[in-house]
C-alpha cells in the first residue's frame, strides 16, 4: 500500500505534543486568571483588565474558554489523530498489498466496500466480447458509468487497481466512439460527449494521483496530447521563432495564482499557435477578472478543474491531471502569467488545457500554408492540435459561455462596445500590406489582438504574445486598413 503527502510518525508525534499540552492548561488558566485578579484589585475598578471576552470570562472564575478548555479538547482531538493514522497505517492493513491510495480523498471515509468494487469490475469485465444488439452500445457503458460514479474514491482506487489495462481501454473505446454501425444507422453508442467529459472529470477529481496514469493512458480524453501539433512537429513556432524542441508533460514549479489574482496583462500566448482563444481569455480576464479566478479550482486530490461550456453551450467543469507541456528547461511552454520576464502563475495554462480537451468546433484546414500535408491539415478533437489556427468568433462561447458577436470595422462602433464593457478582439491581415512602417514590428500577420483601450483618438490593441511584445496603437483609418473580423464578447450566461 501506498500513500502519498502524509508522515504518519510525524503525526502520531503532533498528537502526543497535544496531549501534553492539554495536561498544562488547566495550570495555566489558574495562573493567568490570578493575573487577571490581582490586576483588578490594584486597578480597584477604575479601568477593566481586558477587553477580551475570553480571558473577561476567566477573571477568578472556573475554566471557561480557552486555555483551561484545551485540557480536554487537545485530547480529544490528539485521539481523533491517532484513529485517523489507524486508518491511514492500520496493524493488520487495510487494503490489498499492492493497491495505491491518495489519502487527500480517503483520509476520513470509510473503508472500501470489495462487493461494490468486485460487481463494477464485473460490469466493466463483461463488455469484452458483448453482442449489443441493434440498439447500441449505449445503455451498457452508461450502466458501468453509473456504477463509476457510486464509488467512494477509496474503492476507485482499488477498483483502478484490479482493473486490467486491456479491460479499461476496451470501455474507454466503447464510452469515445458514438457512430452509427452499418446495419443500424440508428442505434446509440458510446456516450455523448457531454456526458463523457462529465464522467471523465468525476473520476479524475474523485482518484488519487496513482491512479492518474492509468486512466490517461487507457481513457481517451484525459490527457491531450500536443504531438500533432505544429509547433511540435516543426520544433519552432513559425510566428515568433521560438523553439519548442524537447516538449514534455510534467508539473510546473508556479502556483495556480500568485498575490493579486487574475491579472491580464500578465497573461503570455507561449509557443501554441492558439493566438485567437488567448486574445479572447485575456479580453474576458481585463473586462472581468472575477469572472476568470471563479471559473477555475484546485480540487483536494491536487487536480484542477476549469469552467467550459461546449460547442452546443452546455456548462461543463472539465478536470485535469496537474502536469502541463513543459520545455526543455522544464518551464511551462504554452499558455502561462509572466511577469519581470518569469513565469509566475499557471492558471492561463490550465484554461487552456480545458478548452484543448473539449474544443469541439475544429473543422481541419491548415491556415498556415500547410493544406493538403495530412500531418497538419486534419479535424481533431480533444488534444491541442485541435486548438491551433482556428478562427476569431470560435472561441468566445467557449470561455464566456455566449456566442461572440460581430462588429463592423468602425473604430466608432469598437469603441461602444469597449465602453460599454465588452471585451473585443480583433483578427490582422495575413500579410503586412497597407502597414505602417512605424507599426511593423509591433504588427503580426495571421494573428488575433484583443482592445486594451483608448487614448487620444486611438486604439491601443493588445498582442497575446503577452509581456514583452509592444501595444499597437492605431488611429482609426489604421485600425480599418490593418484588421477585420472584430468580435464583441458577453461574459457569463
Amino acid at each position: 500500500m501506498s500513500y502519498v503527502g502524509f508522515d504518519v510518525d510525524k503525526i502520531r508525534g503532533l498528537a502526543r505534543e497535544m496531549r501534553k499540552a492539554g495536561v498544562t492548561a488547566g495550570p495555566l488558566h489558574r495562573d493567568l486568571a490570578k493575573v487577571l485578579a490581582d490586576a483588578e484589585a490594584a486597578l480597584g475598578g477604575v479601568a477593566p483588565t481586558t477587553s477580551q471576552p475570553l480571558l473577561d470570562a476567566m477573571r477568578g472564575g472556573p475554566a471557561k474558554g480557552l486555555p483551561g478548555v484545551l485540557a480536554t479538547s487537545l485530547p480529544g482531538e490528539a485521539g481523533e489523530i491517532d484513529r485517523r493514522c489507524d486508518r491511514i497505517s492500520p496493524p493488520n492493513g487495510g487494503f490489498p498489498p499492492g493497491t495505491v491510495v491518495d489519502p487527500m480523498v480517503v483520509f476520513d471515509r470509510a473503508e472500501p466496500d470489495e462487493g461494490k468494487v468486485n460487481q463494477a469490475l464485473d460490469l466493466i469485465k463483461g463488455l469484452n466480447g458483448k453482442d449489443f444488439g441493434t440498439n447500441g452500445n449505449r445503455d451498457d457503458v452508461r450502466e458501468v458509468a453509473k456504477r463509476l460514479e457510486e464509488l467512494t474514491p477509496a474503492e476507485l482506487d482499488l477498483l483502478l487497481s484490479k482493473l486490467d489495462d486491456a479491460d479499461l481501454k476496451r470501455f474507454g473505446a466503447l464510452i469515445s466512439d458514438t457512430g452509427d454501425h452499418w446495419y443500424n444507422p440508428f442505434d446509440a453508442n458510446g456516450l455523448p460527449e457531454g456526458e463523457r467529459r462529465d464522467l471523465l472529470s468525476h473520476l479524475l477529481e474523485r482518484s488519487g494521483p496513482g491512479s492518474w496514469p492509468k486512466l490517461a493512458a487507457d481513457l481517451p480524453g484525459v490527457q491531450p496530447g500536443f504531438d500533432t501539433t505544429d509547433v511540435f512537429l516543426d520544433g519552432v513556432n513559425s510566428q515568433s521563432g521560438v523553439s519548442t524542441s524537447g516538449l514534455h508533460y510534467g508539473v510546473p514549479n508556479v502556483p495556480l495564482f500568485a498575490d493579486g489574482g487574475v491579472q491580464a496583462s500578465e497573461v503570455a500566448q507561449g509557443t501554441l499557435g492558439d493566438c485567437w482563444y488567448i486574445a479572447s481569455l485575456k479580453a474576458t480576464a481585463a473586462a472581468d477578472p472575477k469572472f476568470i479566478q471563479d471559473g477555475i479550482r484546485q480540487n483536494a486530490n491536487g487536480t484542477i478543474s476549469v469552467r467550459v461550456w461546449d460547442k452546443d453551450g452546455n456548462l461543463h467543469w472539465v478536470t485535469m491531471t496537474p502536469d502541463l507541456p513543459l520545455d526543455s528547461g522544464g518551464n511551462i511552454a504554452f499558455a502561462r502569467s509572466v511577469s519581470n520576464g518569469t513565469t509566475t502563475e499557471s492558471w492561463p495554462a490550465y484554461y487552456e488545457k480545458a478548452f484543448a480537451l473539449l474544443y469541439g468546433d475544429d473543422d481541419g484546414g491548415a491556415p498556415d500554408g500547410k493544406d493538403g500535408d495530412s500531418r497538419y491539415d486534419r479535424k481533431e478533437h480533444g488534444d491541442y492540435g485541435a486548438v491551433e489556427w482556428d478562427f476569431t468568433d470560435k472561441a468566445p462561447p467557449y470561455v464566456t459561455g455566449n456566442d461572440a458577436d460581430g462588429i463592423d470595422l468602425d473604430y466608432d462602433d469598437v469603441k461602444k462596445a469597449f465602453d460599454s464593457g465588452h471585451p473585443v478582439i480583433v483578427s490582422s491581415h495575413s500579410n503586412m500590406d497597407g502597414v505602417p512602417d512605424h507599426l511593423k514590428k509591433a504588427y503580426v500577420t495571421r494573428h488575433v489582438f484583443y482592445v486594451k483601450g483608448f487614448q487620444n483618438g486611438k486604439m491601443v490593441l493588445g498582442n497575446p504574445w503577452g509581456p514583452g511584445s509592444p501595444d499597437l496603437v492605431v488611429t482609426p483609418d489604421e485600425f480599418k486598413r490593418m484588421f477585420d473580423d472584430p468580435q464583441k464578447l458577453t461574459v457569463g450566461k
